[in-house]
């Protein structure tokens, strides 16, 4: 019988961990998340700072300051990853509600883009739309009036992979990825106009994930 070596056994899909191979780290997939929520009849906000509000902290558009929890987002520091955490970005996502109406996603998407920082500076901006999630809810109902849509196709293979161009987010290292309103490409509105109020039931509940692939030390 062939012996495997170590070097082999690291190649092996699902192996690269260091409980098959001694000084090796433990890699993985990660994903980080945030959400973004203003109650419905609510003007929104002009900029949402996205990953600034960790676990523990209050939540200004939670009912009653409430302090966010996981299900909310999954970040510990505000706008950086502690030690040993850190992130190579493979993709953004943008997923919204399904709760949220056509309507309010339209007014969404006519009026708002993003851009994601590392140390100040611009790594990828664009609009919502351009960040596919690959995930979500899809089929039908037989609700008169009632509508369900994605942010592109809800399977993973239709994220925006970077692919080559992943970047690198290490620990300690500031990050933001910030959405803003500002104006609309409603025809004859331009940028002189606020950003929009939010008619339907769930107002605006959009999430937005980091995925991409993060390292822990050797234990």
């Amino acid at each position: 019988m062939a012996t495997i070596t170590g070097q082999a056994v690291a190649n092996l899909p699902g192996r690269n961990t260091n409980a098959f191979v001694a000084d090796l780290v433990d890699r993985e997939p990660a994903r980080y998340w945030d959400t973004l929520i203003t109650a419905s009849g609510v003007q929104l906000q002009s900029i949402y700072y996205a990953f600034a509000t960790p676990i523990g902290a209050q939540n200004q558009f939670l009912a009653g300051n409430a302090q966010n929890t996981k299900l909310q987002t999954n970040m510990t520091k505000k706008n950086e990853f502690p030690p040993p955490r850190c992130l190579l970005l493979a993709s953004i996502c943008i997923q919204y509600s399904p709760r949220m109406t056509f309507a309010d996603i339209q007014l969404v998407e006519d009026s708002a883009y993003l851009e994601f920082k590392i140390s100040e500076k611009i790594f990828h901006e664009g609009y919502l739309r351009d960040f596919p999630a690959g995930a979500g809810i899809s089929g039908s109902t037989t609700t008169n009036g009632t509508d369900i849509v994605n942010n592109g196709v809800p399977a993973p293979i239709y994220q925006r992979s970077f692919g080559s161009w992943s970047k690198y987010i290490p620990p300690n290292t500031q990050f933001s990825l910030n959405v803003f309103f500002n104006g609309s490409n409603s025809l004859g509105a331009g940028g002189t106009v606020n950003p929009p109020t939010l008619a339907g039931p769930a107002g605006l509940y959009m999430r937005i994930v980091l995925d991409g692939v993060s390292d822990l030390p050797v234990q």
